[in-house]
């Protein structure tokens, strides 16, 4: 085996030592510092309550993740909202575009994607479109949602990486598509944010979404929510509450004012150690800049590449780095890869089944030799469930 240091401390990870984890992609290891500070959060407060939590101390709760984000994506903080999820965060927008013209997506989007604009459109009469992939998953490019869309479409919306395949879309031309045709670009920065460079401001998209508990290697109840300013200027929330006001201690229930920025979409009262922890393990990947992290990772998925062509797999995910996220797909001629990736799991290489495939995900922990041992144990599966 070739020796290959991780680029953080293994030691934070300890996780990483007893699994050959690959499945960043659906639940990422944590960092101990994050979990640290998420539980010392939660001391303070089951033993002291507000003193430990005082009026202030709430105000400025979301402070330190909405920063971190905001320089992680290129946006100013006033443009960067904290929610607990990217399906609230979805919904909020969905709900206050209200779009009359057609929404583009596609079909092998994760649900959460597509779901808020097929609610809204059953209120606005919006025709929502997909893409169709699912037959053919590796084939998917720009150009296909290009093909759907018109100078009647009001958004697009999709995946800057799939979670499926690892496809990753260029933002600088989906947003100039939708332009281009007088639509909005909304893009779910899920599956790249953390280890893809992803520039709001440069890039020219409308507003992105991403959850916290996958390459941001954050907790379960955060996610990040932003909106170019002139689309925020353009939007009233569709959901309210006492957090989003211009002075969240009023408590006047008969004079409704919107924050002035972004915090108007934090309309409640969320868990704040999960906020703590976002912050938390965003700062401790700021030690690594995330074009290192996007150069790992397309080092690993080759690795991975290069084994699986030599296993006799199908490669699903584009072969091109600069066009793959931080995922390889395969499938396994003559097996059930969602099989396949379960009995990996049973063996300690821990990977997820998608569409009647297997996926890796390996992130900023993972080593050379990781992906070497996962290869020894596919192999090995492989031999023991013959072909049919």
């Amino acid at each position: 085996m070739t020796s290959s240091p991780s680029l953080v401390p293994r030691v934070d990870f300890p996780a990483a030592d007893e699994y050959v984890y690959l499945n960043s992609a659906s639940i990422s290891l944590m960092p101990l510092p994050a979990l640290r500070a998420m539980e010392e959060y939660e001391r303070g407060i089951l033993s002291a309550g507000t003193v430990s939590l005082d009026e202030e101390a709430e105000v400025q709760a979301l402070d330190g993740a909405r920063s971190y984000v905001a320089r992680l994506i290129g946006a100013d903080e006033g443009s960067v909202a904290i929610c607990s999820s990217c399906t609230e965060a979805l919904c909020q927008l969905a709900w206050a575009i209200r779009p009359s013209g057609n929404i583009v997506s596609i079909d092998i989007e994760f649900p959460s994607v597509v779901y808020p604009w097929v609610r809204v459109a059953k209120e606005s009469g919006a025709e929502v479109r997909l893409v169709r992939a699912v037959d053919d998953p590796a084939s998917l490019s720009l150009d296909h949602i290009a093909e759907l869309v018109d100078d009647d479409t009001s958004v697009v919306c999709v995946s800057h990486v799939q979670y499926s395949t690892g496809l990753c879309l260029d933002l600088a031309d989906l947003a100039e598509l939708a332009h281009a045709h007088g639509a909005l670009c909304i893009v779910d920065m899920t599956q790249s944010a953390g280890v893809i460079p992803g520039d709001v401001k440069a890039t020219g998209i409308d507003a992105a979404v991403a959850t916290a508990y996958k390459w941001l290697c954050g907790p379960f109840g955060a996610a990040f929510f932003y909106i170019a300013p002139e689309l925020f200027d353009r939007l009233e929330p569709a959901l309210v509450g006492w957090r989003g006001t211009s002075d969240m201690w009023t408590f006047d229930a008969t004079n409704l004012t919107y924050a002035a920025d972004m915090r108007r979409f934090e309309f409640s009262t969320l868990s704040y150690s999960s906020a703590f922890g976002l912050a938390r393990s965003l700062e401790y990947l700021s030690a690594v800049p995330v074009d290192a992290v996007r150069a790992r990772g397309v080092e690993l998925t080759d690795r991975l590449a290069d084994g699986l062509d030599k296993l006799g797999a199908t490669i699903v995910s584009p072969r091109d780095g600069a066009r793959r996220g931080s995922i390889m797909t395969a499938r396994f001629p003559g097996r059930d890869g969602e099989l396949v990736a379960a009995e990996l799991n049973r063996r300690g290489v821990i990977v997820s089944p998608r569409f009647g495939a297997t996926r890796f995900s390996p992130h900023l922990f993972n080593t050379h030799e990781d992906i070497d041992r996962a290869l020894e144990v596919l192999a090995q599966v492989l031999d023991d469930a013959p072909a049919q």
